[in-house]
């Protein structure tokens, strides 16, 4: 029953465009990671807090009651992607004035560019242009200080908290963190949006009717937003983050958000952009080794990525 209701929920509030740095799978595998290690007192704060966002009600569908923190926790790490087509709220330009704002849920701006931090680099001598602001790292510093801050509201540290479980996820897929400059791409490939794919397969959990049924992903980008799966059901998450291989305990201690994206653009140089994937916009064509290796790296960063999840809210919530 849960997984049924689970995908009508997805249809109705959880719509997302391409580039969603993990699909909404991978995003709730991120919390699913994490939700394990979070300390007794930071499950009850996180779910006051995530009671006070409009969707709370959607993301319980279905849920028993003494497992609706869980799922709502689950659930809640994809919000950021579904007010990108939420009617109520609307596109924002980031050197507007607002850009940067943090004021809670009064804030109606889809904030589309803080999914990412566009790191520039080039393989064949392109100019390159830096990374603007705000962006994906400059949020989750802001977003960590305010819910770690005593004199924050309930409202604020709210928002911020279903912020930060998208973008820790975000950060930790390689390619929301750079765009690549070539001859092809002199304005950047935007995380690999701009180049194309073939011959690659479908993500091992494949349930979600507005992606799935078009065949694997045609971009660099969508591949690996997909690699461990695409759907909404939080049984399949619960199962593949419950095999999530284990972190080392030295990174996972790592709690610097700008070291984690100078990792990510260390591995999309060394694990992303290289054979079959070439310089220019493909189309490429994906071989058994680099979907293995692909899948394989999927699995690390999002396991990375639930345990520093996790030790951020249990620093700043289970005082």
């Amino acid at each position: 029953m849960l997984r049924r209701l689970g995908m009508g929920v997805a249809l109705t509030v959880a719509l997302a465009g391409p580039a969603r740095a993990w699909d909404d799978f991978g995003h709730m595998e991120v919390a699913a990671a994490a939700y394990g290690k979070l300390s007794a007192k930071t499950k009850t704060k996180v779910d006051a807090l995530l009671k006070l966002n409009p969707h709370y009600g959607d993301w319980i569908v279905g849920a028993k009651k003494r497992d609706q923190p869980r799922v709502a926790f689950l659930r809640a790490a994809t919000w950021a992607d579904a007010i990108k087509s939420d009617r109520a709220y609307k596109d924002d330009d980031q050197q507007a004035a607002t850009a940067g704002q943090n004021i809670g849920y009064a804030d109606l701006l889809r904030h589309k560019y803080w999914h990412f931090v566009d790191k520039p680099f080039s393989p064949d001598g392109t100019p390159l242009v830096e990374a603007s602001t705000p962006n994906a790292q400059t949020q989750i510093a802001l977003f960590k200080q305010t819910l770690c801050a005593a004199t924050a509201s309930d409202d604020l540290k709210g928002y911020d908290l279903v912020w930060l479980l998208h973008l820790v996820g975000d950060v930790h897929q390689p390619l929301h963190t750079v765009s690549r400059f070539d001859q092809a791409d002199p304005l950047g490939d935007r995380g690999g949006n701009q180049v194309k794919i073939a011959g690659n397969q479908q993500p091992p959990v494949c349930d979600d009717p507005r992606y799935c049924p078009f065949g694997p992903p045609a971009e660099l980008h969508a591949f690996y937003d997909d690699i461990t799966g695409s759907g909404y059901c939080t049984d399949e998450v619960q199962t593949a983050a419950d095999a999530l291989p284990k972190p080392k305990a030295s990174k996972a201690a790592i709690s610097d958000e700008a070291a984690w994206v100078a990792e990510g653009v260390q591995l999309a140089q060394s694990a992303v952009y290289v054979p079959p994937i070439g310089v220019g916009d493909g189309p490429f064509t994906i071989d058994a080794a680099y979907q293995k290796a692909a899948l394989a790296l999927g699995k690390q960063q999002i396991s990375l990525a639930g345990a520093r999840l996790a030790n951020l809210l249990n620093a700043c919530l289970a005082k």
